[in-house]
This record gives structure tokens, C-alpha cells and sequence, in this order.
């Protein structure tokens, strides 16, 4: 008979994302795990088998408490351009806020392991997907309302906010200087007021394109 966890599930995992967050995965030892969750080596094994999936657990703990997460859970009955307005605002006090300047835990793993680990970048692409899903319902319904422009497909802006979110926590580890980080989610958000503008041209479209002129 297996025996009772003696320790709080959701508190080791709180102090692994610190751990991963600030150092990454690769630089992030199973010493330093031990230290900042107080379990032994033997108990992280038995709970989680690996380091990876530690960091897995880690990673599904820090998008269920993100702001992304909760514009997720009221895409349908949240005023839609407010929702929208209001993450940016949150995104930009969150990673002026952050002295460490660590920026966002699911990007950083997008960049460090996406292209070698093939588990980890499908779980990063759900959460990325989500979000989309969520920024393009909010879209859709505040397009509806007429409350955001309509001359943009609801999936291309959601992607263009997702991205300039992403941007966002990029500079933010750069660079997290206040002004700075507002006139990223300024950018982003004046696309919810932007006319039609041209589509960037596939490459066959840009070979035929040059073979005319």
C-alpha cells in the first residue's frame, strides 16, 4: 500500500516554477529542486519520475494561474474589448513589476526547448492555441458588437495580439522599462481600431509578383 504524500502538491510545484522560471530548464539541477521544494531526491522521483517531468507539472501549474488562463475561462460572457485592454494591462504591470526580469515562464520554454523536445513543444502549442481560441472569440464577439474594427479576420488579429504578448515578455527580460513596455501593448492594442491592410504575400505570390514587373 503506497504510502500518503506527507507535503502539498501545489506548493512544491509553486517553488519548481520559481526554480525553472528563474534558471531555465537546462541550467536547473535536481540539487536545486531539492533545495527549494525541502523534498529529497527520492520523493521528487517517486512524485514526478524525472526532472522533465517536474517541469512538466510545472509548466501545466504556471498557465493554470496565469492571466491568460482566466481570459480563457470567460471568453464567452466578459466584455470584449475590456478583457482584451485589461490583459495587456495586466502583462505590462506584471513584467514592469518583476525585478528579475524573468518574463514569461511558457515563452522562455518556447525559445529554450520547443525545437529539441517534441512533448514540451506540443504542450507550449496548446496553451499558445488556447489563447488564440480565447483572443479570437473575444474578437469575434466585440466585432459583433461594434466595439473592435471588422475589417480584419478575428483569427489574424487574435494571432497579432498573441504575438505582441509574446513580444512583450521578450523585451521585458531586455529591457523592462515601464514606458517602453506600454508602447508594446499600445501597438498591439491599436489593432483592434486598424482598417484592412494588405496581407504579406506567400512566396509563390512573390515570385509571380516579380515575374509581372
Amino acid at each position: 500500500m503506497a504510502r500518503p504524500r506527507k507535503y502539498d502538491d501545489a506548493d512544491v510545484l509553486d517553488r519548481a516554477v520559481e526554480v525553472f522560471w528563474l534558471k531555465g530548464f537546462a541550467a536547473t539541477s535536481i540539487q536545486d529542486l531539492v533545495e527549494a521544494t525541502g523534498l529529497n531526491r527520492g520523493s521528487l522521483y517517486n512524485a514526478y519520475g524525472d526532472k522533465a517531468g517536474l517541469f512538466a507539472a510545472a509548466i501545466e501549474r504556471y498557465g493554470s494561474l496565469s492571466p491568460l488562463r482566466a481570459m480563457v475561462k470567460h471568453q464567452n460572457d466578459a466584455p470584449p474589448r475590456q478583457s482584451i485592454e485589461r490583459l495587456f494591462r495586466d502583462l505590462v504591470a506584471i513584467a514592469g513589476a518583476d525585478r528579475a526580469h524573468r518574463g514569461c515562464l511558457l515563452t522562455n520554454t518556447a525559445t529554450e526547448l520547443c525545437a529539441l523536445d517534441r512533448d514540451m513543444q506540443q504542450r507550449i502549442a496548446e496553451n499558445f492555441g488556447d489563447a488564440e481560441d480565447a483572443l479570437c472569440r473575444l474578437v469575434e464577439r466585440g466585432q459583433a458588437a461594434g466595439v473592435i474594427a471588422a475589417g480584419r479576420p478575428p483569427r489574424a488579429l487574435a494571432r497579432g495580439l498573441l504575438a505582441t504578448m509574446q513580444g512583450l515578455w521578450v523585451m521585458s527580460k531586455v529591457d523592462p522599462e515601464p514606458e517602453r513596455l506600454r508602447d508594446i501593448a499600445d501597438a498591439g492594442l491599436a489593432m483592434l481600431d486598424a482598417p484592412p491592410c494588405r496581407r504579406v504575400a506567400a512566396p509563390d505570390e512573390r515570385m509571380e509578383e516579380e515575374r509581372i514587373s
